[in-house]
């Protein structure tokens, strides 16, 4: 079976992604990024609490990574649909790009490094995803 492809929507602007220790108190943290531009994502496991923003709204006394940029594989994608994540990481690792991904109820969230994003764009066309221009978006 083919590997599914998608219309990937590019996001504006850069992000990092912080981490806190597992213990942290996310009320607050979480409060002031909601207003922030972009894209906010915030998960808690045992070990940690990571967080993604827009790289000016990073946390302080966070440990950060960035920038990142970001592409969107917005659906709604159904659940049962298998190999997506797979379809946008496996061109990425083969010319040796790291990634994040974040998923949501509705799609993935697939970012790679702000300075590998123009190589990471030409590997995903060449794997045959479309890249929405600013004309699509509209």
């Amino acid at each position: 079976m083919p590997a599914p492809t998608v219309l990937l929507r590019s996001l504006p602007g850069e992000y990092v992604i912080a981490r806190f220790p597992a213990g942290t108190v996310a009320d607050p943290l979480i409060r002031g990024l909601l207003g922030s531009p972009g894209l906010v994502s915030v998960t808690r496991t045992d070990q940690e609490l990571s967080i993604v923003c827009d790289a000016a709204a990073a946390p302080p006394g966070s440990e950060v990574d960035g920038p990142w940029r970001a592409l969107y594989a917005g659906g709604p994608i159904p659940f049962g649909m298998t190999g997506v994540v797979a379809s946008l990481v496996d061109p990425l690792a083969a010319i040796g790009c790291p990634v994040f991904v974040v998923s949501t109820f509705d799609g993935d969230v697939l970012m790679t490094p702000s300075d590998s994003h123009t190589e990471a764009l030409t590997a995903l066309q060449a794997a045959g995803h479309t890249i929405a221009t600013p004309a699509d978006r509209a």
